[in-house]
């Protein structure tokens, strides 16, 4: 067997290719809606200083009362009260809150030309003596088929870089509007579940309120008790019973004229 001969074929291809890509950014935005009714009741002008002294100190000692600075807070189902000492104002808040969540997508097509020489290498064997059946003239096709698919692979590569680089100029600006046209379309569904949550608030105001009147004067009815039993104590009372029967107080103690 002769050695074996190498044929070497140049492929040479001037580009003058456009191309289109898509560039696409996903954004999603989450916040929290809340619709708020509230109204201020001021407490019965006649409870005297020793009942209010006595109301702190049962809010304080209350493990459902919540103390923040000179004002009490008990959490109830859909909103809270809160009692105001300084003020002596028992504050009624209905409030519901429902998180929203928006998506929005941002798409850019964009466009550019590829202008370029680009030049590949094939290369093909054969045999002096014909072994393998292989001539000269196939060598010389494998060597250009060689050469063209090397050109077809930096064609493709040429139009995939500039796409990605393309991509990479323009991502974070698409990626920004889609980011902005999420912000824009989550503030307006935040506006309008607000409004909804508020008119839901001002609803239900009126059955928090009764509920909440309730607690608050299950504390004053024992800021009562307190005061008076200490009253009758301070002045030498005997005799003192404190029954609560069905809901009231029933206080007695007897005290001389």
């Amino acid at each position: 067997m002769c050695n074996p001969r190498r044929v070497e074929v140049t492929a040479t291809r001037e580009l003058a290719e456009a191309w289109e890509h898509e560039i696409r950014r996903f954004a999603t935005r989450t916040a929290s809606a809340t619709g708020v009714a509230r109204v201020r009741e001021p407490l019965e002008a006649g409870i005297g200083a020793p009942t209010l002294v006595m109301l702190d100190r049962v809010l304080a000692a209350s493990e459902e009362w919540v103390a923040d600075g000179e004002s009490y807070r008990h959490d109830l189902d859909g909103g809270h009260i809160t009692y105001h000492a300084d003020t002596r104002e028992l504050e009624i808040v209905a409030e519901g809150s429902e998180d929203v969540e928006v998506s929005a997508t941002a798409v850019d097509t964009r466009h550019g030309t590829i202008n370029e020489t680009i030049t590949a290498v094939g290369a093909g064997h054969y045999y002096d003596d014909g072994w393998g059946g292989l001539t000269e003239a196939d060598a010389r096709r494998t060597a250009g088929r060689q050469a063209e698919h090397a050109l077809e692979e930096h064609r493709a590569r040429l139009l995939r870089e500039a796409r990605e680089a393309d991509e990479r100029a323009r991502g974070d600006e698409v990626a920004a509007s889609a980011g902005s046209e999420a912000e824009a379309r989550l503030a307006e569904q935040v506006a309008d579940r607000t409004a909804t949550l508020r008119a839901d608030a001002r609803r239900r105001l009126t059955s928090i309120g009764v509920r909440g009147r309730q607690v608050f004067h299950e504390a004053l009815a024992l800021a009562y008790r307190d005061a008076i039993l200490a009253y009758a104590r301070m002045r030498g009372a005997s005799n003192v019973a404190c029954v609560e029967r069905d809901g009231v107080l029933e206080i007695e103690f007897e005290m001389g004229a």
